[in-house]
């Protein structure tokens, strides 16, 4: 028997052991759910007895048992459907690593790592939890001597294997020996797939940068700049989970922050990222994070929509404001209004003004002028709150509250009349219902003033906006009559509670600096990818509201569709004075050789991709008279090669949306079954084929790829346009092209890809 039988043959029985443990607890859950039901009726039907003194203290005595054996139950219940939960991720991929070691003279063990532990009958363990203290030695552990800390205790062994496996659905796709932790699924397929030295020693090469990448325990800020298929946002992901396992004594899984550009991204990263068990870390979009910030206006992110993306044009207005320029606009600003203060509301009730804007602005002068504008807004709040309790007493001696007071009293006495009507228990109910009834009308005035709400912030903003310097404007090719346009957009925008992200966020900034705002600082490592289509100005104020925090950021350049302000261009603003960790992923190994060479002619020549030297097939460019043709051929080359590669995943990515919907209906049914068709951030990936728009495949991949109707819709200035659909593909890339040729495709090198003309039946 061969390792690879032998590997085979041990999953097969893993799995057996798991199915095994599953049957078991869901026989233990029945008798469980049966005994529960029994308790519950018990503690019912169970009343407490009041004939004696010592009858009522053994009945709740009695109650009490009862109620604490069922709590027992209900929390081993739920350890049991955890447990459940477990196995049934378990079940399809046990495990991931092993390691064979030796300690002194013993002889040598074998562990399996998985997400959890699993023992046997005989309580042996078949897999130990990765994140138990002798994992280490497959984290950080080199072939020889080797050492792992458990208690504060280092013990030495001599590591004698790591093997790390690739298992889906129960089955061993691939496995590989090595002397250090592959930390991405593909590599382990071409170390399995490949004996080529070169390949080998290429893969070594990407290992060490990556490896530096996760373990850098050290640096509080890092940029990973790589190429597309560099393993850039693999070494990302598992960063993450080598920092939680690292710093697990106090690290907790909230307090990391990763962002995603998109949902479809976050939902994708979930499938592609494999499971670490409890220490999955939830992704959101900034949009999300922002939302959470100002829940009181519905906010939109038109940065990352399709339009912005085909025309690859900057808006300069949206632009200039995701800079740092506009955010560092606020402090000369509040220092400005910080005299006479900001621009305060009247205090209403019901459009009755209780405390008009000018008296909060004579009390705002009162306060002490050394302060800063918030600290100045927090005495005011003060001062408002006795002002309305002051309110409050002279509103409670009005006829209004005198006779609400005297019905409630009389509706009081009706509906309990053994209740004390003492004259003295009279007063102090009227006194009561008098003080509720006033609380309740000045309930809204409170919570206005609790909340801040006397200064309009609204107005405030817009005012900043128009305060803006007029050389601002001019350096950024902005006409002051835009300028004026856009506020009155924004007003209108405010009116309908909605908002722009990038006015979001700059009005929260300014919010801030007004008004404590309330803001958990427990955030103590951020991670952002596709950090290329992240403004500075959402990275400075991450960096504000968690300056404790480390942060990673990590991107391609090459794939900046968007028009916003890079990141990259603000470093140093952003990081003063302050220590960076750069490192740089050049060679891309999620392609095959051939498809980097052809996707490289549409970047500039100092842009382009070191290959890797994994070869496949030459990019497939198909011509077809109409698209009736081309989806024929299509529908075809989809279900044959369908049942041959049933793992992969294919995407057939069209330029925009609607060319995705139309295509889409000239699929027959048969073929309509088996893709889905995504058309919004918000969906989620159900199938392994789908049919996709560009601007949402990016930072996506997918072992297949069809380009649909790279035609004259096509322009030569879609270079990075058609660059991205082009380098989401691994194994195999078609490009269909039908009517007026694209003019990127005249001038690219013939040999770098095959061509099937379907008019001349080649």
């Amino acid at each position: 028997m061969d390792e690879r039988q032998y590997e085979e043959q041990h999953l097969a029985q893993t799995i057996t052991l798991i199915k095994n443990e599953e049957k078991l607890l869901k026989n233990q859950q029945k008798d469980l759910q049966k005994s529960m039901q029994s308790h519950l009726k018990e503690v019912t039907e169970n009343t407490i007895n009041t004939a004696s003194e010592e009858s009522f203290y053994e009945s709740v005595v009695e109650y009490r048992q009862h109620e604490h054996e069922l709590t027992l139950r209900y929390q081993t219940a739920e350890a049991k459907e955890k447990r459940m939960h477990t196995l049934q991720t378990m079940v399809n991929s046990p495990y991931f690593a092993r390691i064979d070691f030796k300690e002194g003279q013993e002889a040598a063990e074998t562990l399996y790592l998985g997400i959890a532990s699993l023992r046997d009958k005989y309580d042996n363990t078949i897999i130990i939890d990765w994140r138990a203290p002798i994992a280490n030695l497959y984290y950080e552990g080199e072939l020889g001597q080797a050492y792992y800390t458990a208690n504060r205790e280092n013990f030495t062994v001599d590591l004698l294997l790591k093997r790390q496996f690739k298992i889906q659905n129960g089955q061993l796709l691939s496995m590989v020996d090595t002397s250090e932790m592959i930390n991405d699924e593909f590599l382990l397929d071409i170390l399995d797939d490949t004996s080529s030295p070169q390949m080998k020693n290429i893969v070594a090469t990407i290992q060490k940068a990556q490896n530096k990448i996760i373990r850098d325990t050290t640096s509080k800020y890092m940029i990973i700049e790589g190429i597309a298929g560099s393993g850039k946002t693999s070494a990302l992901l598992q960063r993450i989970a080598f920092l939680l396992y690292h710093h697990r004594n106090w690290l907790d899984i909230n307090q990391v922050l990763l962002f995603s550009p998109n949902h479809l991204f976050s939902d994708y990263i979930s499938m592609v990222l494999p499971s670490l068990g409890e220490s999955e870390v939830p992704t959101q979009t900034f949009t999300n994070f922002l939302q959470k910030l100002v829940p009181n206006y519905a906010i939109k992110n038109i940065a990352q929509e399709e339009a912005q993306f085909l025309s690859g044009q900057n808006n300069p207005i949206q632009k200039l404001k995701n800079s740092l320029v506009v955010l560092e606009q606020i402090k000369p600003y509040i220092a400005s209004i910080t005299n006479f203060g900001p621009l305060f509301r009247d205090l209403k009730i019901k459009g009755q003004t209780y405390i008009p804007k000018e008296k909060i602005r004579q009390w705002y002068k009162e306060t002490n002028v050394t302060l800063p504008l918030y600290q100045r807004i927090q005495l005011l709040q003060t001062k408002l709150l006795k002002k309305i309790a002051g309110l409050q007493k002279d509103e409670a001696k009005k006829r209004w509250v005198k006779e609400q007071a005297a019905e409630k009293i009389d509706e009081i006495y009706e509906n309990n009349p053994n209740l004390d009507d003492s004259e003295e228990k009279e007063k102090q109910l009227t006194k009561q219902i008098k003080q509720e009834l006033v609380k309740k009308k000045f309930r809204p005035l409170m919570r206005q003033v609790n909340r801040y709400r006397f200064v309009n912030f609204a107005k405030q903003y817009l005012h900043f906006l128009k305060q803006l310097p007029e050389s601002i404007l001019q350096k950024n090719n902005i006409l002051a009559k835009q300028w004026e346009k856009s506020i009155q957009t924004l007003r209108e925008q405010m009116k309908n509670k909605e908002m722009l992200q990038e006015d979001a966020l700059l009005y929260f900034s300014l919010l801030q600096k007004i008004s404590p705002a309330n803001v958990e600082q427990k955030v103590r490592f951020i991670f952002i990818d596709e950090m290329q289509d992240f403004p500075p100005a959402q990275a400075a104020l991450l960096k504000q509201l968690f300056p404790r925090a480390s942060m990673t950021l990590c991107g391609d350049l090459n794939q900046k569709v968007f028009g916003n302000e890079s990141i990259v261009s603000s470093l140093d603003k952003l990081f003063n004075k302050e220590e960076i960790t750069r490192y740089q992923l050049t060679t891309s190994y999620r392609s095959t050789k051939e498809i980097t060479a052809f996707a490289n002619q549409f970047l500039s020549q100092e842009d382009r991709v070191q290959t890797t030297a994994r070869n496949g097939k030459k990019p497939l460019v198909i011509n077809a008279s109409d698209p009736k043709e081309a989806v024929g051929w299509l529908e075809n080359h989809l279900l044959d090669t369908t049942k041959q590669k049933a793992q992969w995943r294919t995407a057939i990515i069209g330029k925009t949306t609607q060319e995705c919907r139309d295509l889409y209906t000239l699929f027959s049914k048969t073929v309509k079954k088996e893709i889905q068709l995504i058309t919004s951030e918000d969906e989620f990936m159900k199938r392994a084929a789908v049919i996709i728009p560009a601007y949402l495949a990016k930072g996506l991949e997918f072992d297949r790829v069809y380009a649909w109707h790279v035609s004259e819709n096509f322009s030569a200035n879609d270079q990075l346009i058609f660059y991205t659909i082009a380098t989401r593909a691994m194994h195999e890339l078609n490009v269909i092209s039908f009517g007026q040729k694209s003019p990127l495709l005249k001038n690219i090198d013939p040999s770098t890809y095959q061509l099937k003309d379907l008019n001349t039946k080649n």
